[in-house]
């Protein structure tokens, strides 16, 4: 997948396709069993590897790098 390239993990990854399609944080962390912290923390690292500035932007640029814009 594209997001290999960015040095994404695959909990990351999937988180990312959550983000991509308006999955609310509280539902991705019921879906993947993760703690908001625990989500919080893949989120900030997502944007630094992504170089997203807020969560709208990372949000944008995971669209863009799926074609889903």
């Amino acid at each position: 997948m594209e997001f290999k390239k960015e040095g994404l993990v695959d909990r990351e990854i999937d988180i990312a396709g959550l983000l991509i399609h308006n999955v609310s944080l509280n539902q991705i962390a019921e879906t993947t069993g993760l703690s908001k912290k625990l989500l919080t923390a893949h989120i900030k690292n997502m944007m630094q590897k992504i170089k997203a500035s807020d969560m709208n932007s990372l949000i944008k640029l995971l669209k863009i790098k799926l074609n889903q814009v």
